[in-house]
């Protein structure tokens, strides 16, 4: 049995990033970019009005007030035709560029109509560049903006869009497949009979894969026969990654790890010494990797958390895989009874520049309402017997819960 810290190790050293494709804009969110990308533009493209106001040669305003003449309008989109010339102003919108000869922008607060019918009176000095963006000073043509190993989030792909990217070079998101095993369960739509449960592993699973945004197969509920489940894997490792729940422990019925020896699989590790979740199998082919995971709903998704989600982000070509891991100041007693690393499920809330967290009170690892008000993960080492309130300790956040 290894570490949940030995286990991260295996996973990274025999996960692959997978590879490369290149996708519309508009579905690329959430991927990991492929390639540095270069602005082909000057941004802004030329000197900018930061606000509504008139656009005017600092060299008139030193002794205000001074009317000047207003000889033209600017809306943002246009691109003036003129010339800005000694005493002339132009009205000019937020965005729009200033006519040439103009350096500074007077907002209209600080302004009121002249004595004739085009003219207005600036009741204020200004200098060069007030209320300018000048050009290329946010982005220079042929500068580098991206870099290959961003994850595109929305500002990313406003950035793309900006320097005229309808398409990027992206690291692929794994395919995934999704199989449960057991006698005993059944489609959520049955009714279960006695000695039955309802499959919610399955769907708990793909609603986590889901916050990746990965396509997802599901292979359904497979019956405990070596034969079946031995189908049902193989058409599984035609994705890049399998994730199995059930069917991983010590008991009679339990096959996945023999199914797994029997297709050549190359298991890495069979037993994790982290609670809950300790059946954990996770195993090498030549097309991806495999995950067995507990049956138990809140082991299962345990494990998922702690192992499952690095490897996936991974996979997507993410430079920063690890976990999301805080210190926090614990609020209520918690008592380990567990000699191994505990993932205890918690409410974990971020006050006045700290982080504060609250185990939860569940009835095992099957207790999946309990566990379904947690956002993140008490880690709790198998030497600790009991935590005080107050005092320190190590929590994960789940990204899919904590906000």
């Amino acid at each position: 049995m290894i570490t949940v810290a030995e286990a991260h190790k295996i996973i990274a050293q025999h996960t692959q990033v997978l590879g490369q494709e290149r996708r519309k804009l508009d579905l690329c969110g959430g991927y990991i970019l492929a390639e540095d990308v270069y602005s082909d533009i000057d941004m802004p493209p030329f000197d900018r009005s930061m606000m509504d106001g008139y656009a005017v040669r600092s060299e008139d305003l030193q002794i205000p007030p001074v009317e000047l003449n207003v000889v033209g309008f600017i809306p943002a989109g246009s691109y003036p035709d003129f010339k800005l010339n000694s005493g002339e102003a132009a009205k000019i919108m937020t965005g729009a560029a200033l006519p040439e000869g103009a350096d500074s922008v007077r907002e209209v607060e600080l302004t009121k109509p002249g004595h004739g019918a085009n003219s207005v009176i600036i009741q204020k000095r200004t200098q060069p560049g007030l209320h300018v963006v000048k050009k290329a000073t946010e982005i220079g043509n042929g500068q580098r903006i991206l870099t290959s190993g961003m994850q595109i989030n929305p500002a990313v792909a406003g950035v793309l869009a900006t320097v005229g990217k309808s398409t990027a070079k992206v690291i692929r998101k794994p395919r995934v497949a999704i199989l449960s095993t057991g006698d005993e369960l059944v489609h959520p739509s049955e009714n279960p009979k006695k000695g039955q449960i309802r499959n919610s592993n399955t769907y708990t699973l793909k609603a986590l894969c889901d916050s990746f945004g990965l396509e997802c197969e599901l292979l359904g509920i497979v019956r405990d026969e070596q034969e079946i489940i031995r189908h049902k894997i193989s058409l599984g490792l035609q994705a890049d990654l399998l994730l199995i729940s059930g069917g991983v422990s010590m008991g009679d019925l339990d096959f996945v790890s023999d199914v797994f020896k029997y297709l050549a699989l190359q298991i890495l590790f069979e037993k994790v010494k982290i609670k809950p979740g300790k059946p954990t199998v996770f195993a090498t082919h030549d097309n991806g990797i495999v995950f067995g995971l507990p049956g138990n709903p809140v082991s299962s998704s345990t494990v998922f958390e702690v192992l499952v989600r690095p490897a996936i982000l991974q996979m997507m070509g993410k430079t920063d895989s690890q976990n999301h891991i805080v210190n926090a100041e614990i609020t209520e007693p918690f008592y380990n009874r567990s000699n191994r690393e505990n993932y205890h499920p918690c409410m974990t809330y971020y006050n006045d520049g700290k982080f504060f967290t609250r185990p939860l009170r569940t009835k095992g690892s099957g207790d999946i309402a309990g566990y379904a008000k947690h956002n993140s993960l008490l880690i709790c080492p198998p030497n600790i017997v009991e935590m005080s309130a107050g005092s320190a300790c190590i929590v994960q956040l789940c990204d899919n819960y904590f906000s």
